[in-house]
């Protein structure tokens, strides 16, 4: 398990809700210290403060952990594009904003 790559999805999560660190402890009952150890990869969250988190984000958390798992990028891409392509236009343009947005993000930093 590589905690630092799980602790990085979950502070990302956190910043594109714009939460402050705060704000997430709260939701979660935990310390702001223990939230920030785990954001740093320091800190091992258990299960239940896993899915607490998770459900915090409104993510799932297969979502936060999926650095963690070893899965084909063609098979992710293939499920994006079938997903993708059962939308209607509105749905695909919603789409293609995000993407943009997590892009300019992720690669701006």
């Amino acid at each position: 398990m590589n905690y630092a790559l799980l602790g990085k999805r979950i502070r990302d999560e956190r910043l594109l809700l714009r939460w402050t660190l705060e704000m997430l402890a709260e939701r979660t009952d935990k310390s702001i210290n223990f939230i920030g150890q785990i954001e740093r990869g320091e800190g091992k969250p258990s299960l239940e403060t896993l899915v607490d988190i998770a459900n915090a984000l409104g993510a799932t958390v297969d979502s936060l952990l999926q650095d963690n798992i070893e899965a084909s990028a063609d098979g992710i891409q293939k499920e994006i594009g079938v997903l993708v392509g059962s939308l209607d236009d509105n749905g695909k343009q919603f789409i293609l904003d995000m993407v943009k947005r997590y892009h300019h993000y992720h690669h701006t930093q």
